[in-house]
């Protein structure tokens, strides 16, 4: 078999208890040998077994294809020694090719090779291009390397997820080093929880438990050390130290990632994992989120505090449409309670009134003998004015309705900008200082990181579902109409046992 170092031996055998993990290894220290043994091993162990690599070099193609090309022709030579060795044949796609041609069949997917049990039974290991459109055809023992380098990764893991959860015999291992983005799906799955520790370096690596609960096996440039990979000097070419290696690179932000595998809050996505974790943590059991209808007995969440609502308006239904999304927000002192967040999509106008309509007649209450209902309900009207038009009208009698149009300019603290900025700012803010509580909830998180930042504002990405963040959208109008409906912000100074503490306004401690 092909030789391993002490980690490459560590995720050799330790993957074998876990039907789904990631390896997080810095750069160069040997993922593709060691998953090229792993696949031997696959094949060697039982007739009919299907090992399918996907590697996001497929994709990029250039230089970085025509590595990974050779080593897999390399690892292939090996095979064929060791599978020769114990009696057996092993025959692939790309026997009687010269390298050219076995790169071409690398790239189109081609390439497969065949171990034979006996004359008529064998095993396959065939290695394609990371696709979410066939994907749905993976199945067996699945490898994925690279995925920080695949833009729909998400899309890919929604789409073969059923079909390793299928049987309890699958495996799935994908690896990566940290991305660039946050907002890319390989950052949820590989973060470590808060506070993790691997100032202890070891040359097996260290397992741990992903913020996403991904079993990961992690090997930074010093355990690497450790099991004998080395660095080497860029002029001298004599081998140096990691800390040597840092002082001397150019990017060190690279560096960190590539290496020290550290995981930095740099990306695009305007709200960070770590604030929505800790908002959806505040608002585990205060909220609640739903698609199609609001759920029955949403409202008995409500309290005494101010309510308004926001509403992200769109009048189409089809499936990759962009779904209309309301909130419901209450305001608790200086915190925001997200009690409310239904998406759904109708190209009924009237049904999607009668939905508003509920939402707001849900919001009415009696707290401590008093009447309470919600203050205010802002409307998206930048797409759909004619129908926000009639949204003003027909509910005229029930609440105050404020029309918002994202790209009209507002002034906030003497500063003139879009209001969509300002508006993006309120929740961005908000959740930051953890003074925003969100529903605990998979679609939410996914949506609310779909908003990116984009030239000093927000832009909002589209899914492969047609949703682009519009739950953040509906959040941060019921913010606007909160404070809008709270009048002026403000600020005082109140003694207690002798400190001064400063107390703010919800309006203050937003903005």
């Amino acid at each position: 078999m092909i030789p391993l170092l002490p980690f490459q031996s560590e995720a050799f055998w330790g993957s074998d208890d876990y039907g789904f993990c990631l390896w997080l290894w810095r750069r160069q220290a040997g993922k593709t040998t060691t998953l090229s043994a792993l696949a031997l091993r696959r094949m060697m162990e039982a007739p009919w077994r299907l090992v399918t690599y996907a590697s996001a070099s497929l994709l990029v193609g250039g230089e970085m294809l025509i590595r990974e090309a050779q080593l897999w022709r390399q690892a292939i030579e090996t095979w064929r020694l060791a599978v020769t060795a114990r009696g057996q044949m092993l025959k692939t796609s790309a026997d009687v090719v010269d390298f050219d041609a076995f790169c071409e069949m690398f790239e189109s997917g081609k390439l497969e090779a065949r171990l034979y049990h006996d004359k008529t039974a064998y095993s396959r290991t065939r290695l394609i291009s990371p696709n979410p459109a066939t994907a749905r055809g993976y199945s067996g023992f699945v490898m994925i390397d690279e995925i920080g380098f695949i833009r729909e990764l998400k899309d890919l893991w929604e789409a073969m997820e059923p079909i390793a959860s299928r049987d309890p015999a699958f495996r799935v291992v994908m690896c990566t080093t940290p991305p660039y983005d946050d907002g890319h799906f390989s950052y949820e799955l590989a973060a470590p929880p808060e506070g993790a520790d691997f100032s202890r370096k070891s040359e097996v690596g260290h397992w741990y438990d992903s913020q996403a609960n991904v079993r990961v096996h992690r090997v930074d440039v010093w355990d690497a050390a450790l099991a004998g990979v080395k660095m080497f000097d860029l002029r001298t070419r004599q081998a140096i130290t990691p800390e040597a290696s840092r002082a001397q690179a150019i990017d060190r932000d690279a560096w960190d990632r590539n290496y020290g595998l550290t995981f930095t809050h740099r990306g695009t996505a305007a709200v960070s994992l770590a604030a929505l974790h800790r908002a959806m943590e505040l608002g585990r059991s205060l909220g609640v989120a739903a698609e199609d209808e609001a759920p029955l007995g949403w409202a008995e969440r409500l309290g005494d505090g101010p309510v308004a609502i926001g509403w992200d308006l769109a009048t189409t239904e089809q499936a990759k449409s962009n779904p209309s999304a309301i909130a419901v927000v209450e305001g608790d002192g200086a915190r925001a309670i997200v009690r409310l967040v239904l998406r759904f999509r109708t190209s009924d106008p009237d049904r999607a009134l009668a939905i508003a309509r509920d939402i707001v007649t849900g919001c009415r209450r009696v707290r401590s003998g008093v009447s309470l209902s919600a203050r205010r309900l802002a409307v998206d009207a930048s797409n759909e004015r004619f129908f926000a038009a009639r949204v003003r009208k027909d509910l005229a009698g029930v609440v105050p309705v404020e029309l918002v149009v994202a790209s009209e300019s507002t002034q906030h603290l003497g500063e003139t900008m879009p209001m969509k900025t300002y508006l993006g700012n309120l929740v961005v803010n908000a959740m930051d200082d953890g003074l925003l509580t969100l529903p605990e909830c998979r679609w939410l998180k996914d949506d609310f990181r779909l908003v990116v930042r984009a030239r000093g504002g927000f832009s909002n990405s589209v899914d492969s579902n047609g949703n682009h963040g519009d739950t953040f959208d509906a959040v941060k109008l019921a913010l606007h109409a909160l404070r809008r409906g709270r009048g002026p912000a403000e600020a005082r100074a109140a003694a207690v046992g002798g400190v001064v503490v400063n107390t703010k306004s919800l309006d203050a401690l937003l903005v």
